[in-house]
Order: C-alpha cells, then structure tokens, then sequence
C-alpha cells in the first residue's frame, strides 16, 4: 500500500479560504443583483464584508502559520 504524505499545517485554513471565497463571491453576485433590480441589498452586503473580514483573518492566520520555523515543524512531524 501507498503511504500517504502527511498533512502540511496550512490544510485546514486552506480550506476554510477556499470555502469563504466560494461564498464571498456568491453574495457579490447578489448583492450586485439587488443594486441593479432596485431591491435592498444592505443585507447582503454587510455578510459580504463579514465574509471577507474572515477570509483576510484566515489568510493572515496561514501567513502567520508559514513564518513559524522549519524546526518546529519537522519535529512535529518526526513525532507523528
């Protein structure tokens, strides 16, 4: 069998960004829907802007996550 390559630590926030980003877009696409039909879309922007406030936490959360040192990382993983 196969062995499978361990988790890199940014795995999870990877995902969470990719999710945040998928649903960021979709309330753009709404809220510009509703400026352009006339109807309100204070709503919906104001979960847009709640979206990408959580997607800039999560992506200075991973930059933070690669600065930690390679020694620290490799140990975590020796320790698997």
């Amino acid at each position: 069998m196969a062995r499978m390559s361990p988790a890199k630590p940014t795995d999870g926030i990877d995902g969470l960004i990719g999710f945040l980003g998928f649903f960021g877009v979709v309330l753009l696409v709404a809220t510009v829907v509703c400026e352009l039909t006339g109807r309100p879309a204070l709503g919906w922007a104001l979960v847009l802007l709640a979206a990408v406030v959580c997607i800039l936490v999560a992506v200075r959360r991973r930059a933070a996550l690669l600065r930690r040192p390679v020694r620290e990382t490799a140990d975590q993983l020796d320790q698997q």
